[in-house]
């Protein structure tokens, strides 16, 4: 063999290891899809019996709306894909899908999303939230709105009407299905992303812990106007340092003790603040899957 035709030899066998090369890195990257919806659980759709609150009264809830966004997943790679679009659901009428995410690579994603008041493009998906609701939380700045009735033997009925003003980026968000970070996103099939509302948050007694929280309710009927309806200016009325009770004096226990809210590291003064920041974590991933709090 010549020097010519070995040298021939040797550069079509680097073409055709070149093209073997760029064929292997050609090959299609397995994916799949996310599909996301929104929950509020048994809490929101039929509400909290007397036995689950230390001071006898039962709450049914006959809206629950919920303002949230920015839907987002990353890889390990640190790709994002993000939904961008805003909502306004009613999680006390059902499940409601929200958004799908096509053609994910296949593989582990981390879960992120926001909650805070209504934009000017906030859609509307389910049909259950009327226009005038949507306007009236961007211009009060609430994410959530929750109107129902709580009901307590030898006390009577009473109306609510709250707003609460979360704005917080929810991240890395814990599965709740099996305790690990994020989702997996499956080959050629459907992950589900589950945002579940944790209602019973709003009736906690202390922040910052899941544990030894008793749900509460006495000082919220305390701040009810003439006509029995509580509002957000009422709660914003009742001063922590100071709870009165239905009568006027001092908030009390069934066996005569103060009540006490405990605020932990925060900085709280009213039952509107305190319940502000105790719902700022009651959005959850899959059920009970905890996400951490990132303004």
């Amino acid at each position: 063999m010549s020097f010519q035709e070995s040298k021939s030899r040797m550069l079509w066998r680097a073409v055709l290891v070149g093209v073997a090369l760029v064929g292997a890195s050609c090959e299609p990257v397995a994916e799949g899809d996310v599909r996301v919806t929104m929950s509020g659980g048994d809490g929101t759709q039929r509400g909290y019996p007397s036995h689950l609150f230390q001071d006898g009264w039962s709450v049914q809830f006959t809206k629950y709306l919920v303002s949230l966004g920015d839907f987002t997943l990353t890889s390990a790679t640190g790709e994002k894909r993000t939904s961008g679009e805003h909502v306004l659901v009613d999680v006390q009428k059902g499940d409601i899908p929200l958004t799908e995410l096509k053609g994910l690579a296949a593989g582990r994603w981390s879960v992120g999303f926001r909650v805070s008041p209504p934009r000017e493009d906030t859609r509307l998906p389910d049909g259950g939230v009327s226009a005038e609701d949507l306007a009236m939380m961007r211009e009060r700045g609430y994410s959530y709105w929750v109107e129902g009735v709580a009901v307590k033997g030898g006390v009577g009925v009473y109306t609510f009407r709250m707003g609460f003003p979360v704005d917080a980026r929810m991240v890395d968000c814990v599965n709740g299905v099996d305790g690990t970070l994020g989702l997996v996103v499956p080959e050629s099939s459907v992950a589900e992303a589950e945002v579940t509302i944790h209602a019973e948050h709003m009736f906690y007694d202390r922040l910052g812990t899941h544990r030894g929280v008793e749900l509460r309710f006495d000082a919220f009927a305390a701040t009810a106007d003439m006509e029995r309806v509580i509002t957000p200016e009422g709660l914003a009325g009742q001063r922590l340092l100071d709870l009165r009770g239905l009568d006027g004096g001092e908030l009390k226990d069934g066996e005569g003790r103060p009540v006490v809210y405990e605020p932990g590291a925060y900085t709280v003064r009213t039952l509107q603040e305190f319940v502000t920041q105790s719902i700022v974590d009651q959005a959850h991933l899959n059920g009970g899957g905890v996400c951490t709090v990132a303004h």
